[in-house]
């Protein structure tokens, strides 16, 4: 299996005046995570998916614990891997991590959609698939 992994810095802009990170700026690590995680390793990159707004890749569900804080200065290695791959939706593991110390869980469920008109549910490209498969946890792909 194969994992996605970034470093991200914790900046005085990314804290709250107690000094810890403000939880929706994990938010805003995560949506970069994603957004590299398509561009570098599917080569799918997001301007190439939202080009005249036709798919896109938004969240349906979230899911996250947070099980210590993290401070200015400490270097977060967020990580990512495909939990469950479906017909149109996929579901991400991601886990942040500041040494040995998991500072956050997230399981967020993302679904390719045809933006155009009304949203709904596409079926995930033959190619864009093949190239989220390594990332699987288990096994071969699963349907919806």
């Amino acid at each position: 299996m194969a994992i996605f992994s970034r470093d991200f810095a914790v900046h005085f802009s990314d804290t709250d005046p107690a000094g810890i990170v403000f939880y929706p700026r994990y938010f805003e690590m995560t949506s970069g995570l994603i957004e590299d995680w398509f561009a570098d390793a599917l080569d799918h990159p997001f301007n190439a998916l939202h080009h005249g707004m036709e798919h896109g890749v938004p969240t349906i569900s979230l899911d996250i614990s947070f099980s210590a804080a993290s401070r200015i200065a400490d270097i977060l290695c967020l990580t990512l891997a495909v939990e469950r791959l479906g017909k149109s939706s996929f579901t991400l593991d991601i886990r942040a991590t500041c040494g040995d110390e998991e500072r956050f869980r997230m399981r967020q469920v993302l679904v390719y959609a045809a933006l155009g008109g009304e949203v709904k549910p596409a079926p995930l490209p033959d190619d864009l698939r093949a190239r989220m498969e390594p990332f699987l946890m288990t096994g071969p792909a699963k349907d919806e």
